[in-house]
């Protein structure tokens, strides 16, 4: 079966498994509506996972059968793709590809390479520590596929064999992994934080700024890059201690690229001044919605006839449009999900098993449930839009905290570290022909087990006043 089959066959099925909601008596506790939109949810999310359709158009279906169906209207839903929360993901991109057009992309990443010597296990941490911190202000991808050649570099300098050395299956995996715990760190380093952010809104009344989601999510950062560093290097011990020439080679290429350009200085000016406006309002008071408003204000300047950085039409190619689908059906899907009693439902059918529990330990199982649920849905965005909802709704029913449950299921959305499909940075760096699908795997395992107890620790137990509201 070909691949234009498959997606085929897939698209039938989910349009059979639709149709014959409208035929199967609901289950004790759910109304027909809400039957029909459990049934929607879990068509998106094989959709999501097969990629039958594109990951945007699947978002676009999502708000078209909850439409017909008469759950969300289409004006509703549509206006979600209008959510300010896309203009974050929005300027994303374009902060990404001035950073990319500048070169500063590459000198950032230099310049911490630079700094950690010849031996190879200061050099994967110190592209760990680069493509991390890349990925907290960029596409977690751009990031990948940017940190990917300088590591191919390195490991050809290193006489570093694909598929055999252990060095390059550590540096390539941990380029990976880096790149999706980077993304975490801030609002804007992957959409399925924003979806988080919109939903704790939407469904909570919570509106979280820039820094309380900095304060949440940089704890996991900081304590997981050093730790997956450490797995990385107990599941492939390095067979190359040194690489003899490798410092050498990168301040070779920094002193080539030679001194900051005018381009790269107006690029610096412009994450730094996005820095501080974001930061605002935490400090002082300014009008509501300001992460939203920053965005927008940012845009503008990227795309201002000569003084900015690119034209709009440049600024088109950039853009990642079918996110911006996704993020909308992802948010009309969440509408849905609480609209129609599904998520009162889950959580009832929850209470059972969580009811009893303490909420520290409540939030460390939610975290386990989300972190393996982006195995099977492959997508980060997908796994929010999924699993944010019902925890927040769990939060309500027993009157937890629904910042702390909301954010742990939105971080946790983010363990794609077992397989190359879970996310795109896993593809890209398994791209390079360095490591084998199970070596990923193999070190993917500890990482989620890890990445779910540090999280459940620090905010059901070590700092739970951080996460919550």
């Amino acid at each position: 079966m070909n691949g234009e089959t498959r997606k085929l066959v897939i698209l039938t099925f989910v349009i059979g498994m639709l149709i014959l909601s409208n035929f199967i008596t609901p289950p004790e506790g759910l109304e027909p509506q809400g039957l029909r939109m459990l049934f929607i949810a879990l068509s998106g999310a094989l959709l999501w996972v097969t990629e039958a359709l594109p990951l945007g158009i699947t978002g676009l279906l999502i708000i078209f059968v909850q439409s017909i169906t008469g759950i969300v209207s289409l004006n509703e839903g549509l206006a979600l793709i209008g959510h300010p929360v896309n203009a974050v993901v929005l300027v994303g991109y374009l902060l990404a590809a001035c950073l990319v057009n500048s070169g500063m992309d590459k000198r950032i990443s230099l310049n911490i390479i630079a700094r950690m010597g010849e031996k190879t296990g200061n050099v994967i941490f110190g592209i760990m520590i680069a493509t991390a911190f890349m990925s907290m202000w960029m596409s977690n991808t751009a990031t990948t596929a940017i940190m990917v050649p300088i590591a191919a570099g390195i490991l050809t300098m290193a006489k570093a064999k694909p598929l055999e050395s252990n060095l390059g299956k550590a540096m390539l995996v941990g380029i990976a992994f880096a790149a999706n715990i980077g993304g975490m760190g801030t609002p804007t380093g992957t959409p399925a934080n924003l979806i988080t952010i919109a939903l704790l809104d939407t469904l909570a009344d919570i509106n979280l700024t820039f820094v309380d989601w900095m304060v949440r999510a940089l704890p996991l950062v900081v304590v997981m890059i050093p730790l997956t560093w450490f797995i990385l290097l107990r599941v492939f011990p390095l067979e190359i201690k040194v690489v003899e020439g490798g410092l050498a080679s990168v301040k070779k290429q920094l002193e080539e690229m030679g001194s900051m350009s005018f381009e790269e200085k107006k690029v610096l000016a412009l994450f730094s001044t996005a820095i501080v406006l974001w930061l605002m309002d935490t400090f002082i008071p300014v009008m509501s919605g300001w992460l939203y408003v920053v965005a927008v204000l940012l845009t503008l300047i990227i795309v201002l006839p000569k003084i900015g950085f690119m034209s709009w039409g440049q600024a088109q190619k950039e853009i990642g449009w079918d996110v911006l689908f996704l993020v909308g059906g992802g948010m009309s899907m969440g509408a849905g999900l609480s609209a129609t009693g599904v998520i009162d439902w889950m959580a009832a059918i929850l209470s059972t098993g969580l009811g009893a529990l303490d909420q520290g330990v409540a939030i460390a199982l939610f975290s386990a449930i989300t972190g393996f649920g982006i195995t099977i849905f492959c997508s980060l965005s997908g796994t929010a839009s999924t699993f944010v909802p019902v925890a927040i709704g769990l939060a309500l029913s027993f009157g937890w905290d629904p910042t702390a449950f909301g954010v742990v299921a939105g971080l946790s959305a983010s363990f794609a570290f077992l397989f190359p499909a879970n996310a795109a940075p896993n593809a890209v760096a398994y791209g390079s022909g360095y490591f084998k699908s199970t070596d990923m795997a193999k070190a993917g395992v500890f990482v989620i087990i890890t990445c779910i107890i540090v999280l459940g620790a620090l905010a059901g137990f070590i700092i739970p006043g951080i996460y919550q509201y």
